[in-house]
């Protein structure tokens, strides 16, 4: 009995330990009526060193925003990695929180990825890109 508790302790440590060093890295992209600001958010990592933004566009379909980023891997490894776009109001609440699944994504060495979303909603002015590891 005490074997089988001892290693699940063991193996929730572990997985506890894994999960520790998920990374979330952001880059905020607001917009203004006269254009577009970026503000990049990040936590220290891998994926902060080795992952930046080449390049933001946006634009209207309807009367949602249509969100275009480029990022792009600075590093000499591949980075395997996921995204989701999470959209923001003009107050900066967000909006549909459980709409949006993240997205695995691939990007070689010094290579760049343009990744684009649609806002769920009209009331949307804002979004932030999420990565993970």
């Amino acid at each position: 009995m005490r074997n089988a508790i001892l290693k699940a302790v063991i193996i929730a440590g572990g997985i506890s330990a894994m999960a520790g060093c998920a990374v979330n890295e952001t880059a905020t992209v607001t917009v203004n009526d006269d254009g577009t600001t970026q503000i990049i958010e990040s936590n220290s990592g891998l994926l902060s060193d080795s992952l930046s933004i080449a390049d933001s566009k946006t634009g209207f379909v309807g009367d949602l925003l249509k969100a275009q980023v480029s990022i792009k891997n600075d590093s000499r490894s591949d980075l395997n990695f996921q995204y989701k776009f999470k959209w923001l109001d003009k107050n900066g609440f967000e909006v549909a929180v459980d709409g949006r699944p993240w997205i695995p994504i691939s990007i070689t060495p010094y290579e760049t990825k343009t990744v684009q979303g649609v806002a769920p909603n009209p009331t949307v002015n804002a979004f932030k890109i999420l990565v993970q590891d």
